[in-house]
């Protein structure tokens, strides 16, 4: 059975952490640790299954 990839609306759980790294769970509905770069945020979770993401800046924008 083929798994379907959900895209999440991360808006309201992200924008407290503006210009930040955060740790998300693998459901992308928790922030399980926050810092001021990857490797401060790194260190705050255990070895487990988490998702890396660099916050940007509440008043940018993002055009790849």
């Amino acid at each position: 059975m083929l798994k379907q990839k959900r895209n999440y609306d991360l808006r309201k759980l992200l924008k407290p952490h503006s210009d930040k790294w955060v740790a998300l769970s693998p459901d992308y509905k928790k922030v399980v640790a926050k810092g001021n770069n990857l490797k401060d945020t790194a260190s705050k979770v255990k070895p487990k299954n988490v998702v890396f993401l660099k916050v940007f800046p509440s008043k940018s924008f993002y055009m790849p």
